[in-house]
């Protein structure tokens, strides 16, 4: 429309490009149009048009035909895309880790939401791209990219880092490409794992990791750099049965095996059922649900 382009109904339209093109001739002031569209081919439209000039308490009315013609092409944005252009490259990954299938399909999910829930039509991904251990988007600005980079930890947890790169010069200023690292955490929420000598069950991965003493049910949240040295512990979570045995001891028994565990810490007195962690050690009271893993 004029000098720039509008996303609008092809009907609403025509009477603006009515007004661009036609002149109002003196005495007139004001003219409004009406129309009525015919498709020719699809190229070409019949307009029967209805002129409403207005000059003070005067109306006339004028009819006429004109022929529009259409001529497909691309505004800008739809350009770029078209070409696959891109300014920032927003990497992710895992931690010491690949990426899960179930991530790969979260995380492509959840960027293509932000940027169509954002409905700016300069802010687009141009491609994606799944490659060893994670994905790659090519993103329209750096900002995009950065933006959704930060998104991204704040909702899944992890740390973000970014490396700029020289791609050239405009309009004598440099022009640099920003690579948007986001790496996930380590862990998962239900993962269990080694920590400073101590079984620890992951709570939590999202601002901190919070890890939850098995032995001591005592929790405690750390930088995700601060717990790259702890490594998983193969374990099952499930609905145990607990028993008190005459010699006073509290047990967990396992659903399928009927194998008998002594449970840490004791659960409160007159607990029938709880969640247990089953480790190869022993049997733990656990802070999730029987069924929590991400």
């Amino acid at each position: 429309m004029g000098s720039g382009w509008s996303k609008v109904d092809r009907e609403l339209a025509l009477p603006a490009l009515l007004r661009e093109a036609v002149g109002v001739l003196p005495p007139w002031e004001r003219v409004s149009f009406t129309q009525v569209a015919r498709e020719e081919d699809p190229n070409n439209l019949a307009l029967t048009v209805k002129a409403l000039g207005r000059f003070e308490d005067l109306q006339s009315v004028q009819d006429f035909r004109v022929r529009v013609r259409i001529k497909p092409s691309l505004c800008d944005p739809c350009q770029k895309q078209r070409s696959r252009y891109y300014e920032g490259v927003l990497q992710v990954r895992g931690d010491g880790r690949e990426l899960t299938p179930a991530e790969v399909r979260t995380v492509r999910t959840f960027v293509i939401a932000r940027v169509e829930r954002a409905g700016d039509t300069d802010s687009f991904v141009s491609r994606i791209e799944e490659v060893h251990g994670g994905l790659d988007f090519y993103v329209s600005a750096n900002a995009l990219g950065k933006a959704l980079a930060r998104d991204l930890s704040e909702s899944f947890g992890g740390t973000v880092s970014s490396s700029p790169k020289l791609y050239g010069q405009k309009q004598g200023r440099e022009v640099y490409r920003v690579t948007s690292l986001v790496r996930l955490g380590p862990f998962h929420v239900g993962d269990v794992v080694r920590h400073k000598d101590a079984l620890a069950e992951v709570t939590s991965v999202r601002p901190f990791v919070v890890l939850r003493n098995l032995a001591t049910g005592e929790s405690r949240r750390f930088k995700p750099k601060d717990v790259r040295s702890a490594s998983r512990v193969d374990a099952e979570r499930f609905e145990a049965k607990i028993e008190r045995l005459d010699s006073g001891q509290v047990v967990a028994i396992h659903p399928e095996s009927g194998a008998a565990r002594p449970v840490q810490p004791a659960p409160v007195r007159g607990t029938s059922q709880a969640v247990v962690v089953w480790t190869r050690e022993a049997a733990f009271l656990s802070g999730l649900p029987a069924a929590s893993k991400d």
